[in-house]
């Protein structure tokens, strides 16, 4: 090895990547908000709880990133990954643990928890990091 070392600088954006990850983002948040909506509505609503108190339990917290979602904010891809396991417990449990059209839905939630999941996973680790967070480079 020679004494001098050439340094790499990480590569990360690439809005290639960037691009399919918001894709995938959205396809998943719209696509769970659309379905919890006709799931507890319509399709197999809740037969012992009130329909409304599913309904705000299951998709109000996904209306607290909409605006960050919508407006392509890195930060807001950046966590919304963590409620997104919520949704996929969810989905794994109804999907184990019910019958016939509960099952395809459970496995819907699941598909779309995790489209969101790697989405925004993609999104925020292939976009560039905002002026304003960037470290300054260390001195030697």
């Amino acid at each position: 090895m020679s004494a001098q070392k050439k340094k790499r600088e990480p590569r990360f954006e690439s809005p290639k990547h960037a691009r399919i990850g918001r894709v995938l983002t959205l396809i998943g948040y719209f696509g769970l908000l659309a379905l919890i909506v006709n799931w507890f509505t319509w399709l197999a609503p809740p037969e012992r709880v009130p329909r409304s108190m599913v309904l705000a339990a299951l998709s109000i917290p996904l209306l607290f990133p909409l605006r960050g979602i919508i407006h392509s904010r890195r930060y807001t891809h950046q966590w919304i990954g963590f409620l997104s396991m919520a949704y996929f417990l969810i989905g794994v449990d109804v999907w184990y643990n019910h019958q016939a059209l509960e099952q395809l839905l459970g496995m819907s939630m699941v598909i779309l928890s995790l489209c969101l999941m790697v989405g925004s996973s993609m999104y925020a680790r292939y976009t560039p990091t905002p002026l304003d967070q960037l470290k300054p480079p260390p001195e030697d």
